[in-house]
């Protein structure tokens, strides 16, 4: 396999690896997104960033209609994903790690997963990302 393929492919594992641990600690999750929520070392910013998208995913009222197939309910997910790695990016290191209570590797693979989302994206939405933030 080609330098290429090979990266590809083990880029698509990784996706699939993170996604399979993401399913499986999913009430974990919820907890760490509720306590990341409450906790003061996480800046503001950030928290109003999650909530506004997360709110923009389950008001009815959508930027692409559901009623589109597919792109309109990817435009509700990818609201949602970008939402919780904006929360768990601008949350120090050590205090998602303190309220994290699965597995320690399931959450290692989550916290590269979202470092790949954000490096995937265009650059100037990583940078508002960052900046809303709070960096």
């Amino acid at each position: 396999m080609s330098g290429e393929g090979k990266r590809f492919a083990d880029g698509r594992h990784l996706v699939v690896t993170t996604i399979t641990g993401l399913v499986s600690a999913l009430p974990q999750f919820a907890k760490l997104v509720g306590r990341l929520s409450r906790d003061p070392r996480v800046p503001v910013r950030a928290k109003r960033l999650a909530a506004g998208l997360a709110a923009y995913a389950v008001i009815p009222l959508d930027l692409v209609p559901d009623v589109i197939p597919v792109v309109g309910l990817v435009d509700d997910l990818l609201a949602v994903v970008v939402a919780l790695a904006v929360l768990i990016e601008a949350a120090p290191d050590e205090v998602v790690v303190e309220h994290w209570d699965g597995e320690p590797e399931t959450l290692g693979r989550i916290l590269l997963g979202v470092g790949l989302l954000i490096e995937f994206m265009p650059r100037r939405v990583r940078w508002m990302i960052r900046w809303l933030g709070g960096e």
